[in-house]
């Protein structure tokens, strides 16, 4: 039983190094690859470019964001004040000797200019959500041209 396992088992290794051996061709052709399509290259080069604007929309977008969601929690400071964080907001504790309050002109003001800095926030926010879209749609279009390309 064993020397017809063995048998066996050399007589398929056999078949499998000169199976092997047929299909290693020549590590070196002959013939140069073929030069890659212009259109090819010029379709690559317009997506990576598209990528790379696209990722600098969406780091604008986070940052703009997060400095829009700054400026709607400072709107609400005793929501965010923690007993050790008095100096955070001092204008929430006037009338102290050393702090007198501000007057309501100059609240008044201040809530303005910030209700204005959030308004601003969106507007950017919704214009680089669109330039987002816009060049998710611009990419797609270059990708489709490159598979009816690579067909």
């Amino acid at each position: 039983m064993k020397p017809i396992i063995l048998a066996l088992f050399l007589l398929g290794s056999g078949l499998g190094g000169s199976a092997l051996a047929q299909t290693v061709s020549n590590p070196y052709p002959k013939t140069a690859p073929p030069l890659p399509n212009p259109r090819v290259t010029q379709l690559e080069t317009a997506l990576n470019h598209v990528q790379q604007e696209q990722q600098a929309v969406y780091q604008q977008f986070q940052m703009t964001q997060e400095l829009r969601r700054n400026e709607i929690q400072e709107n609400y400071p005793q929501a965010i004040q923690t007993p050790n964080s008095m100096m955070q907001a001092p204008y929430a504790m006037g009338g102290l000797k050393d702090n007198p309050p501000q007057s309501y002109d100059d609240n008044v003001r201040i809530q303005r200019e910030r209700q204005e800095r959030i308004e601003q926030y969106t507007r950017d926010l919704n214009r680089l959500y669109s330039r987002y879209a816009e060049l998710g749609e611009q990419k797609r279009a270059l990708l489709d041209q490159l598979i009816e390309l690579a067909k």
